[in-house]
């Protein structure tokens, strides 16, 4: 009798045993199978990512870097909220970043980043609700049920902050891993400094440092191009002004007061045109002007107010300098080369200069008249 138990007894050890095993193996085939499906959300998730850093990288400038990063992280990420909220007092805030809306961008004031308390760590998990909500966000943004924060730059002087959310509360909630938001957090900020440094050295390797004018290498490349691959089909004037007389002045006047006639004759140019009319300084005392869909009376205009504004300019001991300034037009039958506009151009000055300075002159059309000052 007591064999027969002692039989039973192990039969029954082994059968829970075995049932226990059996549920251990399930719940470990369940366990593998979902650690499986992690691996592969994250597989998909990085290789998302790594191509996104690979279209930002090829970014020329912060605009465009910005406005990739909108587009891709919300068609590669299933996003339904991507805005950026930069520091307008820092790097930043000297690029205007037209190309995003009041949806994508929005400028905060100094120190407001630190005083909303983003600026202690990298990434913030916010789940949102009537009563928990984030106070920089709009009425219209009222539908998201979670967000992430990316503070980026330095966190202890933080130049932005990036904010992707997401209608599922669950998304981006606090008890989620940041690891990945993190790493994107410092992907962001780094290629966003290394865009504006390099758009910075950019700059400064084609502008005049005295004047702030360009200088002769921005025209390097456009030098043997038509006109119209540069500004379209449209009639380009040119100005090409000397100053009179510069080199007895600055060698009885001094280098100062020579550099501050460059910079007067930069200002006047300057004056009367849009903010994206290339002015270059050729070197020396030689400006062009290049005034795409300007009108010959709108130039003409132009050259007798900078004649003007440069005469009244009252230099060191009382005194006083003048241009000559020729003025050329690109034919509207003739697709001209950028080069050869500027050759007729400084003709026409020289002619200016020869009949005494201080006027322009037009150069003279193809069919033979010419017009001065």
């Amino acid at each position: 009798m007591s064999e027969k138990k002692e039989v039973s007894n192990i039969e029954g050890f082994s059968s829970r045993r075995f049932q226990k095993l059996t549920e251990e193996n399930r719940e470990l085939k369940a366990y593998v199978a979902e650690v499986m499906q992690r691996l592969r959300q994250n597989e998909r998730l990085f290789s998302r990512m790594f191509e996104l850093e690979s279209q930002v990288l090829k970014s020329t400038d912060p605009e465009d870097l910005c406005f990739t990063l909108l587009r891709g992280l919300r068609s590669g990420f299933e996003l339904d909220f991507v805005r950026f909220w930069l520091d307008r007092s820092s790097f930043m805030g000297g690029h205007k970043l037209d190309a995003l809306s009041e949806r994508d961008l929005v400028w905060v004031e100094k120190g407001e980043i630190k005083q909303m308390g983003l600026s202690r760590k990298r990434a913030w998990l916010v789940q949102l609700s009537a009563e928990s909500s984030f106070e920089w966000l709009d009425a219209q943004d009222q539908h998201l049920g979670s967000i992430a924060l990316l503070t980026l730059g330095d966190l202890d002087k933080p130049f932005g902050v990036l904010g992707v959310g997401s209608v599922d509360r669950d998304r981006f909630a606090p008890d989620q891993s940041s690891d990945f938001l993190q790493h994107l957090s410092q992907v962001v900020g780094m290629t966003l400094e290394h865009a504006v440094a390099r758009e910075h050295l950019a700059r400064l390797s084609v502008t005049d440092t005295l004047t702030g004018s360009h200088n002769r290498r921005f025209l390097q490349p456009h030098s043997h191009q038509p006109l119209s691959q540069w500004f379209g089909k449209t009639k380009v004037a040119c100005l090409y002004a000397d100053v009179d007389q510069f080199k007895l002045l600055n060698d009885r006047l001094g280098h100062e007061a020579g550099d501050e006639i460059l910079a007067a004759v930069s200002k006047a140019l300057r004056a009367h045109v849009r903010s994206n009319d290339p002015l270059i300084r050729m070197g020396g005392d030689e400006f062009v002007l290049l005034l795409p869909g300007c009108s010959e009376e709108k130039a003409r205009e132009i050259a007798e107010q900078t004649v003007q504004a440069v005469a009244g300019e009252e230099l060191k001991d009382g005194e006083k300098t003048s241009i000559s300034v020729g003025v050329a037009f690109s034919a509207v039958d003739k697709d001209m080369a950028v080069k050869a506009l500027i050759a007729v151009a400084d003709q026409a000055m020289y002619v200016a200069k020869a009949l005494g300075g201080n006027r322009f002159e037009i150069a003279e059309s193809d069919s033979g008249s010419g017009d001065e000052s």
